[in-house]
């Protein structure tokens, strides 16, 4: 089994929420080799994300797996207010307990986003994985000639 790709120091140049089909994907790019190298960061089940600090230029520290409690224990504040707008999608009514049981439950895992400048934040989701492209992602629809 192949190690995953290391996303130290890669640049997130866009990011892709669907909201629909639950997935977030952080598009990245590892800049100081003669090839760039591009690297997808796919959240996958996605039930919740928080994102902070977004500038052009994000340089990633690291994306870890942590204890999912952790997250919501520490961002009590968001979540204890942000039930009344099912947020997450779970019925939990401010009660944090309710809410880590049932994360724990559905085996959602919680992912730390650590950066050197810019964008932080973290993600509660199924899975995640990093997928190598050949190219930069498309971000954004380019008109045609």
């Amino acid at each position: 089994m192949q190690p995953e790709p290391s996303v130290h120091d890669n640049h997130v140049y866009s990011y892709k929420v669907d909201c629909e089909h639950k997935t977030l994907i952080l598009h990245t790019v590892f800049r100081d080799k003669e090839a760039p190298e591009f690297t997808d960061i796919v959240f996958n089940i996605v039930q919740a994300h928080h994102f902070e600090h977004v500038l052009p230029g994000n340089i990633l520290f690291d994306v870890e797996e942590i204890d999912p409690a952790l997250i919501i224990r520490d961002h009590a504040a968001v979540f204890e207010k942000s039930w009344q707008y099912g947020w997450p999608p779970v019925e939990y009514n401010g009660d944090l307990n309710v809410l880590i049981a049932t994360m724990k439950e559905r085996r959602v895992r919680g992912y730390s986003i650590d950066s050197s400048f810019g964008l932080s934040g973290w993600v509660l989701a199924g899975n995640c994985e990093r997928v190598q492209r050949d190219q930069a992602a498309r971000c954004r629809d380019q008109p045609s000639n």
